[in-house]
């Protein structure tokens, strides 16, 4: 009797282990398709109307809106309105390199890849509204 029951309760959770890997392995498709999808042509920032331009991406599970200032041809500030993020917060430090080198084009954080592209995206959709 016990053996049966050890090979029902072993049989459950190697059900449970398969399912919750399947539901990780489309979520992580998921977001490669999403994150394949990004336009990642670079906004020359020198041809963008000065104003306060907003932006914003959405990659399954993360969600980022920003405030982007052009004055002079130069980018000035960036707000992040927006970051709802699995574990990406770290991927918010580039807003400064990205003020610092007035562009979106700078290093994802490691360990923060897919908040980074997508805010990336984010401030290059408020860049192209100033075009």
């Amino acid at each position: 009797m016990k053996s049966k029951k050890k090979k029902t309760i072993l049989g459950i959770v190697i059900a449970i282990v398969v399912l919750l890997a399947s539901c990780i392995g489309i979520t992580l498709l998921s977001m490669k398709a999403q994150l394949d999808k990004i336009d990642k042509t670079p906004v020359d920032v020198s041809q963008v109307a000065d104003g306060v331009y907003e932006g914003e991406y959405e990659a399954t599970l993360v969600k980022v809106k920003v405030q982007v200032t052009v004055a002079n041809g130069e980018i000035t500030d960036i707000n992040l309105l927006k970051h709802d993020n699995g574990k990406g917060k770290p991927a918010e430090a580039m807003l400064d390199e990205m003020k610092k080198n007035s562009t979106a084009e700078v290093d994802a954080v490691s360990g923060a890849t897919v908040s980074s592209e997508v805010i990336k995206a984010a401030v290059r959709d408020a860049l192209r509204k100033g075009l």
